[in-house]
């Protein structure tokens, strides 16, 4: 059987200043759902942002790290690995960081890193799943990104 796949990196470049990005990734759980935060409620529990979807579901994200600017880091609750009452462990959450560049011309390289699959609890299947589905994720959510940080409006 073949090892489950412990990261997902993707990279896009943003027309947008590196201010405009930092503004936007520096909010938890910001890829939460699909761009439009209007009807998500969210919530502080501890160190824990909670954002509940109403369309895809309840998320909890912890800040790991960050340099203003540059980096932004966050512990994921990947799935429902572990009820809302109990605090998730390092193995039932995923890393995800990112790094900005800024690019001649005021554009924004975005590089994303999640990283920690290999390493949740659960089954194989339930890692392999929570890979495919934040591979299918991550493109979708630069592309929000993208369109949030070029359109100041939306």
């Amino acid at each position: 059987m073949n090892a489950v796949q412990d990261r997902i990196e993707r990279e896009i470049t943003i027309n947008a200043s590196v201010e405009r990005v930092w503004s936007l990734i520096s909010v938890p759980g910001w890829w939460a759902g699909d761009g439009d935060a209007s009807e998500q409620k969210r919530r502080t529990e501890g160190e824990w942002s909670v954002i509940e979807d109403p369309k895809y579901g309840t998320f909890r994200v912890r800040p790991a790290g960050s340099e203003p600017h540059r980096y932004a880091s966050y512990r994921w609750v990947v799935g429902e690995s572990v009820g809302v009452d109990v605090e998730p462990s390092e193995e039932d959450t995923t890393l995800v960081e990112f790094w900005l560049s800024e690019l001649t011309g005021g554009a924004t390289l975005v590089r994303v890193l999640e990283s920690g699959f290999a390493s949740l609890t659960g089954s194989d299947e339930h890692r392999r799943l929570s890979i495919d589905s934040h591979t299918d994720g991550w493109r979708q959510q630069l592309d929000i990104l993208k369109a949030r940080a070029e359109h100041v409006a939306v």
